[in-house]
């Protein structure tokens, strides 16, 4: 088991799951940044969010994501300290099909970190 952070944003009367991830991320294949992202989307549905996920991860300055097509336009907008600073809730990951769960936490002390400029994939 593992724990994942994540900022809940609301665009035009939607929501959507923010998870940031490590920039190793980069590295993944496609395939494997899709399988991620569909295990990130039922461990939140697990937890009770039925909202869309996206996966972010920094490269250089830039900030990179995987996320539906019609949340591109809102994500190209966000920077990596706009999505630290939300970041207000863990989701409990598994392997298998057991426990999922849903925890509020603090903001991140990340969040006065220096900022990035936007980007997209």
């Amino acid at each position: 088991m593992y724990k994942t952070r994540l900022a809940i944003f609301n665009h035009r009367g939607r929501e959507i799951i923010v998870v940031p991830l490590d920039c190793s991320f980069e590295g993944r294949p496609a395939w494997q940044r899709r399988a991620a992202l569909d295990k990130l989307q039922v461990s939140a549905a697990k937890a009770g969010l039925h909202a869309p996920v996206a996966a972010v991860w920094r490269v250089g300055g830039k900030l990179r994501f995987v996320a539906p097509p019609e949340w591109h336009p809102f994500l190209s907008t966000l920077t990596w300290n706009t999505i630290i600073s939300n970041l207000s809730s863990t989701i409990n990951c598994h392997e298998g099909p057991s426990r999922f769960g849903l925890e509020q936490t603090a903001p991140s002390p990340e969040a006065q970190a220096g900022g990035s400029p936007e980007g997209r994939p």
